[in-house]
């Protein structure tokens, strides 16, 4: 599915939705009293969060790297093998032992 080009056209449109949509809440907190309004309120606030949450995981992910993660050359140094001269504050774990660079150039 192709996403619709960002024009003139499209941001209007959207506006325009954005008000209706004010006005559609505004008229039915008028009539149905505001303690009926929080209720329904309340509820699609649940269902919309719960939608946040199972949403993400139904589409797959699209970065070119497949979902591992970064591609910085420390990921891919072999063992012992980090490059961290360009690093700052960086806390590098090696064989057990730690070794800490603090550089701090202005």
């Amino acid at each position: 599915m192709s996403m619709p080009h960002r024009n003139r056209m499209w941001i209007w449109v959207g506006r325009l939705t954005f008000g209706l949509i004010v006005i559609g809440i505004v008229a039915y907190f008028s009539a149905a009293g505001l303690d009926k309004a929080d209720k329904l309120a309340s509820v699609l606030g649940f269902l919309l969060a719960l939608a946040a949450l199972i949403v993400p995981h139904l589409f797959s992910v699209s970065s070119g790297d497949g979902g591992r993660g970064s591609t910085s050359s420390a990921g891919n140094a072999s063992h012992g093998q980090i490059d961290a001269r360009h690093a700052q504050g960086v806390q590098i774990n090696q064989s057990g032992g730690n070794t800490q660079h603090n550089n701090f150039a202005s």
